[in-house]
């Protein structure tokens, strides 16, 4: 593939994406339209009365950078503190109400296919998939 000057430690790449993201990512329409259909493809099971809550929360946990070059407004801060205090219940109640698996969640089969390759077995939005290439 001939790939070259690719970074060769974790920090290195961390550097080298931070650059990239600050000389490619800036406000465009294209990107706006872009991010209102992940948007969409995110709030696609979500009851249409709370989208506009659940979108407001999807935009709060974006960083600084990518809300910006999505142009989504800034959220007020108490939906930040609604994140952050439904991240602490959830941690207590998986700490301590919640049995452990039994059985460990598999995505990808376990054997390869016929051209050497695994198998996805979980997607989320495949009925919607399958439904905007129908149309």
């Amino acid at each position: 593939m001939h790939i070259e000057n690719v970074p060769e430690t974790f920090e290195e790449m961390r550097t080298w994406a931070e650059e990239y993201e600050k000389r490619a990512m800036y406000p465009t329409e294209q990107t706006h339209e872009l991010a209102e259909t992940t948007m969409g493809l995110l709030l696609y099971y979500t009851p249409r009365w709370i989208k506009p809550f659940i979108k407001r929360l999807l935009i709060a946990i974006m960083d600084d950078r990518l809300r910006t070059a999505m142009m989504y407004p800034e959220q007020p801060p108490w939906i930040h503190k609604s994140i952050e205090w439904f991240a602490i219940v959830r941690r207590f109640l998986l700490r301590n109400f919640f049995l452990p698996r039994n059985e460990e969640v598999v995505y990808t089969s376990l054997e390869k296919n016929e051209h050497g390759r695994y198998n996805i077995n979980y997607t989320d939005n495949e009925v919607f998939c399958s439904l905007t290439l129908l149309t």
